[in-house]
């Protein structure tokens, strides 16, 4: 332990670890930077927002059997949200870092240089890395800026400091290419974790981040809309973006100011089953729902709308509701990854899914709290994978690719989640049950209808009015089962 006055102030600055070069003065906030035995004064650093977070310093935990200690922290913002990179110092002296982004955790060891990774320019998400003999894949690349810090940290940073990272994943396995000081980066791995099997002291009570932060986490607050004064809806420590109901603004509250970060045309308000501050009873939890959306498939001949809800606990983080002609499904997004099958497979825990659909989508409509930045407008590639009930999805646009589980809800289970009985139950129930049987039908019979047209046509016109005929009979007999489904014919 190395202890040395502060330059700014005089009060006492602790370096509990022999790697950390700097510490920022937790009175005058002054950066203290550490070198060949002496300290100097390199400038004030910003305060950290206070979020929800219960991470603080001199928390501590222990993970595969080694104890740590939480020394220092820094805030980084990108386009769509911000997260907290925290410092530990393990017992044995080595560092490491806890990475918190949204009621999310990931734990990684001491970076080291990776001469073989590729050019930061180059990586998209899905592009190949191999390491180690896995075969990982670049889940999300983002440039960030620090905007605020504490505590011990291992390497000289400060503010307007702006990190380059790339995100990849095998598996459960996690890495992280940081880019922040050039080529080659550091390369940083480890794995998601939940912060209960981390067994951490020391973190802060809801009462403690009521105090910083504002509210107690999860509790129902209301702020003005920047744009138009309406009011905006949202859970305490649930999500940093907000978009208004009322003019579609898209607002960012995580700092002390609401921010306007977008502005959209007037949209028609859209009748939904759920709206965000309905709650909901799931597995002996009270969920809300704090944001909705509204997507439309997109690079096809298709014109299916469907609807996604966000739904929060405090303890528990965060899954989707979605609802279609097809009916409800309750969304999982994946920490731990599928892997390639043979064929077109994904393989997840052992069992295959096979590969259904490739198609795009587009939202169309947001309202309220999210825990990233929704745009209206924004667009994303999807491939599906089934197995039985059950479907496998890869959501990928420029910025990220992400993996998530599907698994149906019948309305009954819904409307019991809800505590809704009679009318209000009904409509929960999908208004084209029937489309579900025959959504596989309605594309083969596109496919179909084109193979008879193209090949027939030496048929038709040869033939005359007996060729059309034959023709017309044919497609008769493709089609209407699809439009009785589209229908929503239940007979």
């Amino acid at each position: 332990m190395y202890r040395v006055p502060c330059p700014g102030c005089g009060a006492e600055v602790v370096f509990r670890s022999a790697a950390s070069v700097m510490a920022v003065c937790q009175y005058c906030r002054s950066t203290v930077l550490r070198e060949a035995g002496t300290v100097k004064d390199i400038g004030k650093m910003s305060e950290v927002l206070e979020d929800y977070s219960p991470l603080q310093i001199n928390s501590s935990g222990l993970w595969q059997g080694k104890a740590f200690t939480v020394v220092g922290r820094i805030q980084l913002r990108f386009d769509a949200g911000f997260w907290n990179e925290w410092s530990l110092l393990w017992d044995d002296g080595q560092g490491g870092w806890l990475a918190d982004f949204s009621g999310q955790y990931v734990m990684a060891a001491p970076g080291v240089a990776a001469v073989d990774a590729p050019a930061f320019e180059s990586l998209a998400p899905g592009a190949p890395y191999l390491f180690d003999g896995a075969d990982f894949r670049v889940a999300d690349v983002r440039t960030a800026q620090c905007t605020g810090g504490q505590g011990e940290l291992p390497f000289r940073v400060g503010q307007g400091w702006e990190a380059k990272v790339a995100d990849l994943r095998h598996g459960a396995r996690f890495l992280t290419l940081d880019y922040s000081d050039g080529t080659p980066p550091q390369r940083y791995l480890g794995q998601a974790v939940a912060l209960p099997e981390l067994r951490m002291q020391l973190l802060r009570s809801d009462d403690d981040i009521a105090r910083s932060a504002g509210h107690l986490r999860g509790t129902a607050s209301t702020l003005e809309c920047p744009s138009c004064g309406g009011p905006l809806s949202y859970q305490a420590g649930a999500a940093v973006n907000v978009v208004c109901p009322a003019c579609h603004a898209e607002v960012d509250c995580a700092g002390d100011q609401a921010v306007v970060l977008a502005k959209h045309t007037e949209l028609a308000a859209l009748p939904t089953t759920l709206a965000p501050g309905d709650s909901a009873d799931i597995d002996g939890a009270k969920w809300s729902v704090i944001g909705l959306l509204r997507a439309r498939e997109t690079g096809s001949d298709e014109t299916s709308e469907w609807t996604e809800y966000l739904l929060h606990n405090p303890g528990r983080g965060f899954f989707w509701l979605v609802e279609s002609d097809q009916g409800w499904e309750r969304v999982r997004v994946l920490d731990e990854w599928p892997q390639p099958g043979s064929g077109e497979q994904a393989v997840l825990h052992g069992e295959a899914f096979e590969k259904q659909w490739d198609y795009g989508s587009e939202v169309i409509y947001a309202a309220g709290a999210f825990n990233w930045r929704v745009a209206v407008g924004e667009r994303t590639a999807i491939t599906s994978y089934a197995r039985a009930e059950r479907t496998l999805t890869a959501e990928r646009n420029a910025r990220e690719l992400v993996w998530s589980l599907a698994t149906p809800v019948a309305p009954q289970e819904i409307a019991r989640w809800f505590g809704r009985s009679g009318a209000a139950a009904k409509a929960l129930a999908p208004s084209k049950a029937a489309a579900a049987e025959f959504a596989p039908l309605r594309r083969i019979a596109k496919v179909y209808t084109w193979m008879l047209m193209i090949f027939n046509l030496p048929t038709v016109f040869g033939s005359g009015w007996a060729g059309l005929l034959i023709i017309a009979l044919a497609l008769a007999f493709l089609w209407v089962p699809v439009l009785r489904a589209a229908a929503g014919d239940a007979e």
